[in-house]
């Protein structure tokens, strides 16, 4: 399961907590596809409830997240 928060220390992006660690995740359409591992601090995060229209085009949540390019 793929958990989305609201980065307040750089707008206009997410993070994403999944089995594989956190991403940095551009919040625009098709932005999964430009994820980047994140490193940093999370104490200034809000869990994401409304998309706001946005299809990050996020994988199935049955199938395994495929690697990075």
């Amino acid at each position: 399961m793929i958990t989305l928060y609201e980065y307040t220390n750089r707008p206009r992006y997410w993070i994403a907590h999944d089995d594989e660690g956190y991403w940095l995740v551009p919040a625009r359409d098709n932005g999964w596809h430009e994820r980047e591992p994140f490193i940093g601090h999370v104490t200034a995060l809000r869990k994401v409830t409304d998309l706001g229209g946005i299809d990050l085009g996020m994988p199935d949540p049955e199938a395994p997240t495929p690697p990075l390019p």
